[in-house]
């Protein structure tokens, strides 16, 4: 017996030969001629010692040997047709887990809508979330257990590589029925005037108009806090101001709060990571892709 001479070719003349139950419609179903799969089924024989077909009455019949190796067979190209499909799936996105590491702002409204976007044509495509802090978030993607990473811009990106970055100004969040909650716009003087709810000095101090800003609330501050959307939770149903980011603010629009335009330039900035060493698969692209429009639609 020579098993490492076995070929495809072979197994696939004597499979086709069992289906259609003839060489002739097995080389029609091959799209190649008769002698050619006759010499195939032959050679496979050499190759395995069996007696695969009793060629005595002029027709080919399957002997044992021959169907208990058809059923072999049958399980190889069932296994290999599997794997055609999962490589298609996989590459229609229809397989795969895609890991994004992102800051509570963007967990609300973004991540989610592009996860949306990205299931709508691709359902059966997985995602997992993390909210983290950035420099988390940055050693993860690093560290190529996150695909995607979205971060405050003013953390350092080593080893990775930032994709897209985006600005926005900060803006400022009340209660709806707050006394300034008909404004278009909040001034620097108003947020004196109300109890004034902090996202601290490393938000505010990047800046020249964050950091008058806390100048001008230093005796009107109850509560210093680093997250926006807990800045959002505090000033529901009271008298007090926050500036937050905008996506968190677009959030809360939805929970009884209005969000403000200031008179102030206090950027949000962030960014879009992914890992500097390898690439970035088909899913994650789409996923970066959609976030990319979504941010920058505002």
């Amino acid at each position: 017996m020579r098993f490492s001479g076995l070929s495809v070719r072979q197994s696939e003349a004597f499979e086709a030969t069992m289906v259609a139950g003839s060489v002739s419609g097995a080389a029609t179903a091959l799209s190649v001629s008769q002698p050619s799969v006759s010499r195939l089924l032959q050679e496979l024989e050499i190759d395995t010692g069996l007696s695969l077909f009793d060629r005595s009455h002029g027709r080919l019949v399957p002997t044992e040997q021959g169907l208990l190796f058809y059923g072999e067979v049958s399980k190889t190209f069932h296994g290999a047709r599997n794997l055609i499909m999962a490589a298609q799936e996989i590459r229609q996105l229809k397989r795969g887990v895609v890991r994004i590491g992102t800051l509570a702002a963007m967990s609300f409204k973004i991540v989610p809508a592009a996860i949306q976007q990205l299931r709508t044509r691709f359902p059966e495509a997985r995602t997992t979330i993390a909210v983290r802090s950035s420099t988390e978030i940055v050693s993860s993607v690093a560290s190529r257990l996150t695909d995607i990473g979205v971060v405050d811009a003013g953390v350092s990106f080593l080893d990775t590589t930032c994709v897209a970055t985006f600005e926005r100004n900060s803006v400022c969040v009340m209660d709806e029925r707050h006394p300034l909650a008909g404004r278009d716009q909040v001034r620097l003087e108003d947020f004196a005037r109300y109890p004034f709810v902090s996202l601290g000095e490393l938000y505010f101090r990047r800046n020249r108009d964050g950091a008058k800003l806390l100048e001008a609330t230093a005796a009107n501050t109850v509560a210093d806090i680093f997250q926006s959307f807990l800045a959002c939770a505090l000033v529901r149903g009271g008298q007090s101001l926050a500036v937050v980011d905008p996506f968190t603010a677009s959030f809360y629009s939805d929970f009884g709060l209005v969000l403000k335009e200031t008179e102030l330039d206090i950027p949000f900035r962030t960014s879009i990571l992914v890992n500097d060493r390898s690439a970035t698969g088909a899913a994650a692209g789409k996923v970066i892709e959609t976030m990319t429009d979504l941010i920058g639609r505002g």
